[in-house]
């Protein structure tokens, strides 16, 4: 099976990385005119480099001009083996330094030098240049890189260079085939007949045509009709690979240079990261409220820095949002003067907004270990957890999250939410605490909205069934109450005599302040009686401060379904005739029964909501 990597040129302009690559491919990646008009690069360039029958390198070529240096920086992330460009005459210039410092920000861990135009100049200079190089080369992450004198124009020092090329390749380890396979889109156009398509190199998972894709940040789908690999038709593309792809379903300026393909669940886009920076020898850290700019991938994004607490963590507070995973480097370069000035690794790609407290420092310091069961941990101390939480908040990839949330002691699982148990139990006591309390000082009323009894959150919902499940809590209606609670029989003895006010004039016009004086309570304790009663369904509370029995509301139900079963609508005078009521308390009938879903309102008539009638 064929390896593939990704090698990324780096090196001051014009030091001759185009043309070695030229040499050793056979593919020129100056493709514009203005680039050869000019005589340097411009944009990205591309070029397959067979080592070995299983090795092969996709060459990512960037400008070495420093106003390029954002097309380089989107050029070099996610490469995994640089060849760096050094000048046998000149030796290392100020983008020589740079370019080695945006890949030590960018994880790059391996390389080899080319000492280019090593024809140009006699042995002394070669050994002085190479000197030079090794010296520079001392505070990066390759100190002991091959430097490797080469000429492109005569061929010397070229099967040299590739000898070098093979041991670093062989020391570099390969990118992830398993995940979500993410691809960040450097080129898009259109070619006739076919359609839309996009290139880049595929930073991990694995693609294969007609798969379906999420292009973030739009979060729009598309379908992969074809797929290349270096121009060759493929059935699949693995990680490392320089990709073109065919996409059904999308135009092309809905999938610009900067967005990402993704496989599976994509990781949601946030305007903040939170991330540890790396500042580089002789910057300045970013100033707070600084307007910086963040590269990530071939994206762009505007973004002011905070400190967090007293820790070496920032958040990055973007203007445009980016879709990432944790681990993910980014570089970060000053407006002014423009340069480079510090890359940082993201820990949290989805934090909310904070200032770094104790406690959000040490979130960060678990999440920067990798560790998942730690990192799940961290995130059921902030509460339920769903394996897709994890996941789209780009902590972990899916089946590691789920994994890791499987082995988790101490948790309880409702539907899909974990939470710990010691959250649970706390919640749980919070609450029979409360309701408990309510139940002493109304006992005539215990019960409490649901969404009342809980803040809103994702997962409410599901941690109320749990309740009712555990016994907890009972159901009131539309209400929950503690077990065991609410008013008896005996407690509502008292409303006997306007019930059977109730149901002697069924449609009659019965305010509800006149029954709430009629009961010898107190006036909220009557009126938590009223309440009870129309959650039991013995009177229907209507509009307008209206009650009818239970029976007659049913009863009214009952007659408009049969009137709508014959003409198809009723009229608020067909009711009013139909039950010998006023037009005051048949509309708040019909009020109450389009609130409780059994009819719709058309113009002057009702119609029976389909699926209600019976």
């Amino acid at each position: 099976m064929t390896r593939h990597l990704t090698l990324g040129t780096a090196g001051h302009v014009d030091h001759g990385k185009t043309t070695l690559v030229r040499t050793l491919t056979g593919t020129d990646t100056d493709r514009l005119e203005e680039e050869h008009r000019r005589g340097i690069s411009i944009v990205l360039g591309y070029a397959d480099l067979a080592l070995s029958d299983d090795l092969r390198l996709s060459v990512v070529d960037v400008p070495g001009h420093e106003r390029f240096v954002r097309t380089m920086v989107g050029g070099a992330t996610g490469i995994d083996l640089a060849l760096i460009c050094v000048a046998a005459d000149d030796g290392v210039m100020p983008q020589t330094t740079e370019h080695l410092a945006i890949l030590a920000l960018l994880g790059v861990r391996h390389a080899v030098v080319a000492l280019t135009k090593a024809d140009l100049v006699d042995d002394a200079r070669r050994v002085a240049a190479a000197e030079e190089v090794r010296a520079a080369l001392a505070a990066t992450p390759f100190p002991d890189a091959a430097i490797v004198p080469v000429s492109a124009p005569t061929g010397t020092g070229l099967e040299d260079l590739l000898t070098a090329l093979r041991t670093a390749a062989a020391e570099t380890p390969s990118r992830s085939g398993g995940g979500r396979a993410r691809l960040p889109v450097d080129r898009s156009f259109t070619l006739h007949g076919i359609g839309t398509v996009v290139t880049g190199t595929l930073w991990s998972g694995t693609l294969a045509p007609g798969t379906t894709v999420t292009i973030e940040p739009s979060g729009r789908e598309a379908r992969m009709r074809s797929l290349q690999v270096h121009g060759e038709d493929t059935e699949q593309a693995g990680a490392g690979s320089r990709v073109a792809a065919a996409l059904v379903g999308i135009e092309r300026d809905e999938v610009p240079p900067g967005a990402v393909l993704w496989t599976g669940l994509p990781a949601a886009p946030s305007y903040r990261l939170d991330v540890e920076l790396a500042v580089l020898a002789g910057a300045e850290a970013p100033r707070r409220g600084e307007p910086i700019e963040v590269l990530h991938g071939t994206a762009i994004a505007h973004a002011k820095a905070v400190q967090l607490g007293d820790s070496g963590f920032f958040q990055l507070r973007l203007t445009e949002p980016l879709a990432a995973l944790r681990g993910d480097r980014v570089v970060l370069r000053r407006l002014a003067p423009p340069g480079t000035i510090a890359g940082a690794t993201i820990l949290d790609p989805r934090p909310r907004r904070h200032a770094g407290s104790d406690a959000d420092v040490a979130r960060l310091r678990t999440f920067a270990t990798g560790d998942a069961a730690a990192i799940v941990g961290a995130m059921l101390r902030e509460g339920a957890v769903r394996a897709d939480d994890v996941a789209t908040r780009g902590l972990l990839e899916p089946d590691a999250a789920a994994s890791a949330l499987a082995a988790t002691p101490d948790t309880l699982v409702f539907g899909e939410w974990h939470v710990a148990r010691s959250r649970y139990e706390a919640i749980r006591a919070a609450i029979e605490s409360r309701l408990s309390t309510r139940a002493i000082e109304h006992p005539l009323d215990p019960s409490v909205p649901m969404g009342a009894l809980l803040k809103e959150t994702p997962w409410r919902d599901a941690l109320l069934e749990q309740l009712l499940q555990d016994g907890v809590l009972e159901r009131d209606g539309a209400t929950v109450r503690l077990a065991g609670t609410g008013a008896s029989d005996a407690d509502l003895a008292v409303a006997a005599d306007i019930l059977a006010q109730l149901d002697a004039e069924p449609f009659a016009t019965h305010r509800q302040s006149e029954l709430v004086e009629q009961l010898a309570l107190p006036t909220d304790d009557a009126w938590a009686v009223l309440a009870q009663l129309d959650r039991s369904g013995r009177i229907a509370r209507l509009p307008d401060g209206i009650a009818v029995s239970g029976a007659a509301y049913a009863d009214a139900v009952r007659i408009v379904r049969e009137l709508c079963a014959t003409g198809g609508e009723v009229t608020l005078a067909q009711v009013r005739d139909a039950t010998d009521s006023s037009r005051k308390v048949v509309q708040a009938l019909l009020e109450r029964m389009d609130a409780d879903g059994i009819t719709r309102r058309t113009g002057d008539t009702r119609i029976v909501r389909r699926g209600t009638a019976g």
